[in-house]
Formats: C-alpha cells, sequence, structure tokens
C-alpha cells in the first residue's frame, strides 16, 4: 500500500466545463498545473465536492483523475473522492480511481447516515471496514459538519483509527470548535497516528490555532497560496502574521460559503474567471450560474484581498 504522511495545503480542483457542460480537459490540465505548483501545495483532491462528482459519469471521474495524475506528476498525492451509498460501490469505484493514478481515497459518508446511521459506530464500521477489505489504498475519513447530521461521534472516528490500518486520515470538517477540539485531541492520544485536515472553511485559523496537520479545501482551487501562507505562519507560532493573511482570506470566505451553501464551489468558478485563470463559470445543471450581482461582490472580495 502506498504510504502517505499528508501535511500543510491539500486543495480540492474543480472541473471546469464548457458552455455546453462538457468537462474541458486542457482547462482542467491548467487549473491541475497551477496548483501542483504552488510551493506548499502537497496534494490534490479530485472528484470531490469541488469538482462535481455527482454531476461527473463514471468515464469523467476517471479521467479527471487521469489528468489530474498526469499533471501533477508521479510523486505528487492525487486523492480521489469516494461517493457511495454502499460499501460495493465504494470498492467498485476506488478500483476505478486507483487504476486511473489515485494514491489515496477520500470517503464520504453515505447519504442514509444522516438519517442516523452516524450515532453509533456499528454502521459506520461496518461501512470502512468492507472497504478497506476490498482495497488496498490509503482512506481519508471525511468528517461532515455537525449541521449536517452526518457527523461522526469522537469515539468512531477513534474506533476507525484505531481498527482500520488503511485509514491515514481525517478530513474534519466538523465545522464546530468544540466538536474538532474533542475529535482533535481523542485521535492524538490513539495508538497510531493520522493526519487531522481542517476543512472548517470560515474557521480555519480559530482550528488550526488548536492544532491540525493542514487543511483541505476547495477555497484553495482559488487560494491556496493564501492557505499556505497560513498555515505556514501557524506552524511558525506567527499569530500577528496568521491574523494578516486570515484578514486578506475573510472577505472570500464570506461570499464563497454564503447561503445557499451549493453555490459555493460556481462561485470559485467566477473568481478564477475574474483573475483570468479559466475561460468559463459553468456549472452542471441543476446548479445555476451565479448572478450577475454575485459576480461583483466575489470581484470586490478578489481585489480587498490583493488578488484582482
Amino acid at each position: 500500500m502506498t504510504q502517505l504522511n499528508l501535511r500543510g495545503v491539500i486543495p480540492a480542483h474543480l472541473s471546469p466545463f464548457r458552455e455546453d457542460y462538457t468537462l474541458d480537459e486542457e482547462q482542467l490540465r491548467q487549473h491541475i498545473r497551477s496548483l501542483a505548483g504552488i510551493q506548499g501545495v502537497n496534494g490534490i483532491i479530485s472528484n470531490g465536492h469541488a469538482g462535481e462528482v455527482t454531476a461527473l459519469s463514471e468515464a469523467e471521474y476517471v479521467r479527471v483523475v487521469e489528468v489530474a495524475k498526469e499533471e501533477a506528476g508521479r510523486d505528487f498525492p492525487i486523492i480521489s473522492g469516494i461517493v457511495c451509498d454502499t460499501a460495493r460501490g465504494a470498492v467498485q469505484r476506488g478500483k476505478l480511481a486507483k487504476a486511473a493514478g489515485a494514491d489515496a481515497l477520500l470517503i464520504f459518508p453515505p447519504n442514509l447516515f444522516g438519517s442516523g446511521g452516524t450515532l453509533t459506530a456499528d454502521m459506520p464500521y461496518r461501512f470502512f471496514s468492507d472497504i478497506a477489505e476490498g482495497l488496498d489504498l490509503p482512506l481519508i475519513i471525511f468528517q461532515f459538519s455537525v449541521e449536517s447530521h452526518m457527523a461522526y461521534t469522537t469515539q468512531t472516528l477513534v474506533k476507525l483509527v484505531e481498527e482500520i490500518p488503511s485509514v491515514i486520515a481525517i478530513k474534519e470538517g466538523s465545522n464546530n470548535l468544540q466538536r474538532y477540539e474533542e475529535n482533535l485531541r481523542a485521535l492524538r492520544a490513539c495508538q497510531r497516528p493520522v493526519s487531522i485536515l481542517c476543512t472548517n472553511n470560515t474557521k480555519l485559523l480559530p482550528s488550526l490555532a488548536v492544532g491540525g496537520d493542514g487543511i483541505i479545501s476547495g477555497s484553495g482551487s482559488v487560494i491556496s497560496q493564501l492557505l499556505v501562507q497560513l498555515w505556514t505562519a501557524v506552524e511558525d507560532n506567527d499569530l500577528f502574521r496568521a491574523r494578516q493573511v486570515y484578514a486578506r482570506m475573510f472577505p472570500l470566505m464570506q461570499v464563497f460559503y454564503a447561503p445557499p451553501l451549493l453555490d459555493m464551489h460556481s462561485r470559485m468558478k467566477v473568481a478564477l474567471q475574474l483573475l483570468g485563470q479559466q475561460k468559463y463559470a459553468v456549472p452542471r445543471p441543476p446548479l445555476l450560474p451565479i448572478a450577475p450581482q454575485e459576480r461583483e461582490s466575489i470581484r470586490r472580495a478578489l481585489a480587498e484581498a490583493g488578488l484582482l
């Protein structure tokens, strides 16, 4: 099994679409090269929320991983998202990702977990153990927000880490500082170390001040350089510098993650278009294009952050 020690900034890339909604491979290649070339970016998430994974065909899913691996390089970690409601489906999709070049898998919770499946460790443990048994790839657990009702309990996370050796990291998106700290401290006490990668996007500085091994974020598709600066400042214990970077990020985080949250990555596409880094800002239906007045808010936030 591939050995990965995930630290630092790991952006989740977007999936560029043309105006006819087809995948724009040329723009995707450019996007991946740009992210992988940033010093301090130590991996990339493909086929995540940011990549509109549920809107991709199976062939597109595979092609996205292939392109990411080709452009980032053989030794650069590419982590592919797995969104499946069954472990069997996750194993099948994971085998496709591995054949395409993925070095690890980011496992989303099944939708049915939102109806009480995470209240105990029983269903999550069966789900992850079945995936681990069927795949020879490192696994990253995606901890959803507390508000989603799909967040694993602290005890469940500890059990998954202690008993499933292929689990190497937690994408910690509890979006609740108390739960984040409880999870962090409990996981730090495990017999086997795992990476804890913060994805509390509107709470990155306070979360990282508590602790963590890095950042996973779709916002990294636009502001990976700022995320690297934030992460480096926190690692250097330089609170003043971290606050300065966070102040630059703040207006963008406010517009990216404003309600409705489902538009967050469409807004990031607009940001890349405004920055001249992508030709189109097209989401796939049922997502809708960003309205002109909101485009202007994104433009102002980019200017306020010193990026435009």
